[in-house]
């Protein structure tokens, strides 16, 4: 009676209950054992002599998954003693085998491990506490928090990746461009609810695309330049957007931007919107049918080089778009100014050069559609995992959705990808060996896990 009564004085503090240390759990005993012996190199063993014997190992552990099975690797590094003599007693104490270099020093987590967790959470979308949930079905437990700091460990460990990919956009000559919102927590002096952005660029030539996200606090001018001021030092190109003011300034202050397109697909859609509940025949429809045959038309020159398909344009293309304005003319002005229609022809009239400076520039496609492929998944994911619980988090998924986007664009299955690329980037010492571990350049094994 008498703690009872202590305990409910409402004038003294509750007594906070002790802080426990985290410890790591082991890793279950019934998952299967794979070891792996390493031992010193023969050269060591030869100047050791016969003076030092094995006498053990030195055991380390990290989980690894294969085909939905997950085992564990078992490192025994060789432990070597000296023999001892009567004639030679000075030198003693033990050898060990070095510990194996690894994506991620002192985790439990192999490569393989690393590559499923990241391909789930940045193909799938699922959250780290359904990823959380899935191990602990097949009885492992890995926290909440350690699934949280893989991306970021990942994410530091690979920087020289993030200035590789940037300099392959300097090389490019056509970038689509694009951003979307994210919600950050923990921004210095933001509150939770601040939209923040993922800025997009999708460039390269086809047989060696790239993908490179950017996440950033703001959506203005200065977000944009800071981040893209590496390439756009060397580029010399088109560019492609929506109608994004920063993208029209980027164009104005940069000679090594020739020509800044449209895209046709985002003013197709205004048209669509305004198609819906009307009939068939309405002026919104009759401006899809158009729209439609300006792709049918450009769709037919894809194979021809970049003067033919040039002039070709200027032929045959030209016509269909005198035939769009044209009708964008006859509609301006007939329509309510919050309206759907009003809002797509207003739209089409505004960036009508930028519509059509695909004319001129045989490099320029109609459309962004690329850039908003690779941006989807995020969009998609979002909505699951809702926001970054930190600015380091946000930049840690701007730059694994890179990776993840640009292996598939490349042609690369994108968790094969991860673990070829975590099983060989600790082996990777300077920028050349870095550079041909990127999805562009690295070149499938023969088996990968």
């Amino acid at each position: 009676q008498r703690l009872k009564r202590e305990s409910s004085d409402p004038d003294k503090p509750a007594a906070k209950p002790p802080r426990q240390t985290p410890r790591r759990k082991p890793l279950p005993d019934h998952l299967r054992r794979v070891d792996i012996v390493i031992d010193l190199g023969d050269e060591d063993k030869q100047l050791m002599g016969d003076d030092w014997v094995a006498v053990g190992h030195e055991m380390s552990e990290q989980l690894a998954v294969h085909q939905r099975e997950y085992y564990v690797k078992r490192f025994l590094r060789v432990k070597y003693v000296r023999r001892q003599s009567q004639e030679d007693t000075e030198q003693t104490g033990i050898r060990v085998a070095p510990a194996p270099t690894v994506m991620l020093p002192r985790s439990l987590a192999d490569s393989s491990l690393l590559a499923n967790v990241i391909a789930s959470k940045y193909i799938d979308a699922p959250s780290f506490y359904r990823a959380e949930r899935i191990l602990k079905r097949e009885g492992i437990e890995i926290g909440y928090s350690t699934l949280c700091a893989w991306p970021i460990q990942l994410f530091e460990r690979l920087q020289p990746l993030r200035s590789l990919l940037m300099a392959e956009l300097g090389q490019a000559r056509l970038w689509h461009l694009d951003e979307t919102t994210l919600q950050v927590l923990q921004e210095p002096g933001r509150k939770a609810q601040n939209k923040s952005y993922l800025w997009g660029i999708r460039a390269g030539p086809p047989e060696r695309p790239v993908v490179l996200f950017h996440y950033h606090e703001r959506r203005n001018y200065d977000a944009l330049k800071d981040w893209l001021t590496p390439a756009l030092a060397t580029f010399a190109g088109v560019i492609v957007s929506d109608d994004h003011k920063p993208y029209n300034r980027l164009t104005a202050e940069h000679d090594g931007i020739r020509a800044h397109g449209g895209c046709w697909a985002h003013c197709r859609r205004k048209f669509a919107d305004a198609a819906k509940g009307r009939r068939t025949g309405s002026e919104a429809h009759r401006m899809l049918q158009l729209i439609a045959g300006l792709y049918r038309l450009d769709s037919l020159l894809d194979t021809l080089e970049p003067a033919a398909r040039q002039q070709a344009r200027q032929a045959q293309v030209q016509p269909q778009l005198d035939k769009i304005r044209t009708t964008l003319g006859e509609l301006a002005g007939q329509y309510p100014n919050k309206g759907l229609m009003h809002t797509a022809v207003g739209y089409a009239v505004n960036n009508w050069t930028k519509l059509t400076a695909f004319v001129d520039h045989p490099d320029l496609p109609l459309d962004n559609n690329p850039m908003e492929r690779a941006i989807r998944p995020f969009t998609l994911g979002r909505k699951n995992w809702l926001f970054s619980g930190s600015p380091r988090g946000a930049e840690a998924s701007a730059f694994l959705y890179s990776l993840v986007e640009t292996a598939k664009a490349n042609g690369w299955e994108p968790k094969a990808y991860l673990n070829a690329l975590f099983e060989r980037y600790p082996h990777a010492h300077t920028d050349e060996q870095r550079r041909d571990l990127l999805p562009m350049y690295l070149k499938p094994a023969t088996e990968t896990g």
